[in-house]
């Protein structure tokens, strides 16, 4: 029998939000704990890319966003070749009073300039996103 090892996607969603980016805090032990990194997560079977995107950021956030919204920004295979992430991008969207997460999540804010990610290639599309490239 013949087993294929693939490659999992991951939907890392950038949602402008009061004149600024919603981030996250991650509290997932391991890689990048403790930092800054923007929601997302893996899209599962049965999912369309924009719904495991908007499935994510409410999760993590409490922010509901459009699934059908969504938009490609960027793709990209991690250096270790291990994920592919699809960035996409949100509309601006309100979301008034607090915020809630899951347990993967230890804040949920919202930033008005680049700030260093847990990642170097989420502190890119954070870039980008402040220079209005994106």
């Amino acid at each position: 029998m013949i087993r294929y090892e693939n490659t999992p996607t991951v939907v890392v969603v950038l949602v402008p939000l009061r004149s600024g980016l919603l981030m996250i805090r991650r509290a997932l032990s391991g890689e990048g704990y403790g930092k800054l990194a923007l929601p997302g997560g893996y899209q599962m079977l049965g999912q369309t890319w924009q719904e495991a995107g908007a499935q994510e950021v409410l999760e993590e956030t409490g922010v509901l966003i459009v699934p059908d919204a969504l938009r490609v920004v960027e793709v990209e295979t991690t250096p270790d070749r291990r994920q592919n992430l699809l960035f996409c991008k949100s509309p601006p969207v309100e979301h008034e009073g607090s915020f809630t997460h899951d347990a993967e999540v230890s804040e949920v804010l919202v930033i008005h300039e680049p700030v260093e990610t847990a990642f170097p290639l989420h502190t890119r599309m954070v870039e980008a996103f402040f220079q209005q490239v994106l």
